[in-house]
């Protein structure tokens, strides 16, 4: 992967072939990891979705994205925001505690 790359590709580190080319995200992908059996990977992706997929097929099983761009985001004992920005950032989903 490269910074503007929106596909990921598994490779057979033995043969040095591409076993799969996993193409769904809308922008570029910046994580990876397997689950602990090597059967799934989840990927985020700065098109603010995480996927799973099926690493035996390349299909994705499943796509999540929250709802509003900054859920879940703690921004107690941020410094530099006025209270109109709490305000709007609390309205995207960000939480203060």
């Amino acid at each position: 992967m490269n910074k503007d790359d929106q596909t990921i590709r598994l490779w057979n580190l033995q043969t040095g072939q591409c076993l799969q080319v996993l193409q769904e995200h809308t922008r570029w992908v910046a994580s990876v990891v397997f689950s602990f059996d090597g059967q799934i990977l989840l990927s985020g992706s700065h098109d603010r979705t995480i996927k799973l997929w099926d690493v035996a097929t390349g299909r994705c099983i499943k796509t999540l994205m929250a709802d509003r761009l900054y859920e879940g985001m703690n921004i107690k004992g941020a410094m530099g925001l006025t209270e109109a920005q709490k305000v709007t950032l609390k309205a995207l989903g960000a939480i203060e505690h």
